[in-house]
């Protein structure tokens, strides 16, 4: 049996115990938004859930979730669904930061949008949950993945060397200094963090992960992981008062390059949380219909130089930890872009003058990245004088690679990777669901809109939408249904209402023919086995089969 996914799981005060031990009477706050609040998708997330959960090990991390186009939708819907789906204040503040977005063209739409993800210190098992699959990690099928890896995995001892390696960096910039008692101990805490086990008992939560862990889960998904994040915490006057260390590229570089998914998992982190960063159906780069996937550079707009790799060293077992010298394992750009290629499906992009524009700061003054381009561009002589006018693509068909030095930036653009999305099969059936949901929630919302513009009709057992201006809606009590003689059925707007009661006459309705050009005459819904009736407005489908057309 095939399973659908759905994007978010779990409804409102939800109790389970989501690691298979005991929890009575406690109370886990789900997201009460999201696709699987549609009834339809409920069963299908928790089967789905719970076939991944039996499998034993992740042999299906190459799906990658993208979100439906939403921009065919009216600007309200639109607004809504975003606000149902969507992160928004991290949204807003790693936009702001510029470090999410920074690229795309002016006057598109947004390439990368961060999912709703619940808080529960799982989030960032969550994140690569929703980011793959479209639902949560409630069965903590990816925590005791990470776990396992950390605790008895083969990468163990290397994963060790590298958090060593970043961890003495850090303590000599600190002016620490552990004793191999230490080490052990501090390193047995990073792996009790990935516990599945709950960490309070009355609200179900859990440890809160580091960045070592991030590189374990690449490990374990045998997939690598780009966080966005901003590069220095604030406080409410806007003061940077700490690093943030979480930015950058987790490679699984314990596993062999062939044996990786090529396409990564694009998370942002925000306010000690992580979100899945995905991409929209049918757009590239530009926001054109498209089915190539769409590139994100991967250079740092602060610095113009590319993302650091994290944990990118190990010393190996052998190395001499006191006398050991450690410049001479250093990760220079040239390394970096080699590791890069390596795991990812990398391509450099070219950009023009406007695309320079764009990396403006805010008070106008340019970006290290807006600097060093233009810099690539008076290397060209006539090129750099009419960069305004040419792409930098249209030099030649066929150029050279030049190699980025000292920053991401070369001749050729901007080194990105590639992202492409495979969703599974089924998540399609699951999203039109959670549409249909959310469209009959939007106008419930708005049915008591100042301007009179939404609004709702009871009939029978059932509640049915119709727009309608304000005078129209006074009015509507005063409607009779129409061929009372028959079915009873009540004609609003361009919706066609069905009382289900039995008809009073024994005569069978009349079926649906083309050729009947009679206006309100009476006729079974085209769709086959159902059993309401359609109206000349709806081409002779219900609203339910009229509705359901549409939004295929």
């Amino acid at each position: 049996m095939s399973v659908g996914l759905s994007m978010y799981d779990g409804l409102e005060n939800e109790t389970t115990s989501d690691n298979g031990l005991d929890n009575t009477g406690s109370t886990t706050k789900k997201l009460a938004r999201g696709i699987s609040r549609a009834t339809e998708n409920a069963a299908i997330v928790s089967y789905a859930r719970t076939q991944l959960a039996s499998l034993g090990v992740l042999d299906t991390p190459e799906f990658t979730f993208s979100l439906p186009d939403l921009s065919v939708y009216p600007d309200s819907f639109r607004k809504f669904l975003e606000k149902d789906l969507i992160e928004n204040g991290c949204l807003t503040s790693l936009e702001a930061a510029g470090r999410l977005n920074w690229w795309y063209k002016s006057g598109s739409t947004r390439i990368l949008w961060p999912l709703a993800t619940s808080g529960d210190g799982n989030c960032l098992l969550h994140a690569a949950s929703l980011g793959m699959w479209g639902f949560h990690d409630r069965l903590l099928t990816l925590r005791e993945a990470l776990y396992n890896t950390l605790a008895k995995g083969e990468y163990r001892h290397a994963l060790f060397r590298r958090w060593k390696w970043r961890q003495t960096d850090l303590n000599a910039a600190a002016n620490l200094s552990y004793t191999e008692a230490e080490w052990l101990s501090e390193w047995q805490s990073i792996v009790d963090m990935a516990s599945p086990a709950i960490r309070n008992q009355t609200v179900t939560s859990y440890q809160s992960l580091e960045e070592i862990h991030v590189l374990a889960l690449a490990h374990a998904l045998k997939r690598p992981i780009i966080v966005i994040a901003e590069t220095m915490l604030k406080d409410s006057e806007g003061v940077a008062f700490a690093p943030i260390p979480f930015g950058g590229v987790y490679l699984p570089l314990e596993v062999l390059p062939s044996r990786c998914h090529r396409t990564p998992l694009l998370l942002a982190y925000h306010s000690a949380h992580f979100s899945p960063l995905v991409t929209v159906d049918g757009c590239n780069d530009y926001g054109n219909a498209c089915g190539e996937g769409v590139s994100i550079p991967l250079v740092d707009p602060d610095t113009g130089k590319l993302l650091p790799i994290l944990f990118a060293v190990d010393p190996g077992p052998d190395w001499n930890w006191t006398d050991g010298l450690r410049d001479l394992l250093t990760c220079t750009q040239d390394t970096i872009e080699s590791l890069l290629r390596k795991y990812l499906d990398c391509e450099y992009q070219s950009f023009t003058s406007e695309d320079i524009d764009r990396l403006s700061d805010a008070d106008g003054s340019l970006s290290k990245t807006a600097r060093q381009l233009i810099e690539v561009a008076k290397q060209f002589g006539s090129l750099g004088r009419s960069v305004s006018k040419k792409l930098w693509s249209n030099m030649t068909n066929k150029r050279s690679k030049s190699p980025p030095s000292s920053s991401g930036i070369s001749t050729e653009g901007l080194l990105c990777v590639r992202i492409k999305s495979r969703r599974h099969q089924y998540v399609d059936q699951m999203l039109q669901n959670y549409l249909q949901c959310a469209h009959a929630r939007y106008l419930q919302d708005h049915q008591v809109d100042d301007t009179g513009s939404e609004l709702n009709y009871g009939a029978g057992k059932s509640k049915f939408y119709a727009a309608s201006d304000r005078d129209s809606h006074a009015s509507v009590s005063k409607l009779l249904p129409t061929n009372t003689n028959k079915d009873r059925t009540l004609y609003l707007s361009r919706s066609t209402f069905y009382n289900n009661q039995s008809p009073l006459s024994s005569t069978e309705p009349e079926i649906w023919n083309s050729s009947d050009d009679v206006k309100y005459v009476v006729k079974e819904c085209r769709s086959e086995h159902c059993q309401f009736f359609g109206s000349p407005e709806n081409e002779y489908y219900c609203s339910q089969c009229w509705a359901n057309r549409r939004y295929r």
